[in-house]
């Protein structure tokens, strides 16, 4: 798949249509989640399932965005056999780790605190990012969701 796409702003993956290596259409973008320290982008919601009813969280490490396709480095199956979560402001640190674990993907950036990945609802306020004990704090993920883009 070659390298990796870095996605600076939530906008960036607005009106995406995400597709596996091998090229299979796996859903629209629907949420985003961002690194609480850098802001940054880290993991996709995307629109799975039959008639687009579900959705699966899904990384954008090792993604590459081409036109209107976001191009993941995972096989539709993987994304549709992610763990589900309540679609909720933070993940759990213990949801996080699973997502992680279920992917086989790096968790752990030396560039992130513990519990520095969350999300904003559409229209709302974004919160600031956490630094230091706050953000390694009572079993907060690193993941913050940004709401619908």
């Amino acid at each position: 798949m070659g390298m990796g796409h870095s996605f600076h702003r939530p906008e960036d993956l607005k009106g995406l249509v995400a597709y596996d290596p091998e090229g299979d259409r796996i859903g629209g973008v629907e949420q985003v989640y961002v690194d609480d320290s850098v802001g940054r982008p880290e993991w996709v919601t995307l629109k799975t399932g039959l008639f687009g009813t579900q959705e699966s969280l899904a990384p954008l490490a090792g993604a590459r965005r081409e036109g209107n396709a976001l191009h993941i480095a995972h096989a539709k199956s993987t994304v549709e056999d992610a763990p589900r979560h309540e679609v909720h402001q933070h993940l759990t640190a213990d949801e996080e780790r699973e997502l992680y674990r279920h992917y086989g993907v790096d968790g752990g950036h030396a560039t992130r605190a513990p519990g520095s990945l969350t999300a904003t609802l559409p229209g709302a306020a974004p919160e600031r990012p956490r630094t230091g004990a706050e953000a390694a704090g009572a079993g907060r993920a690193r993941l913050r969701k940004v709401g619908r883009v």
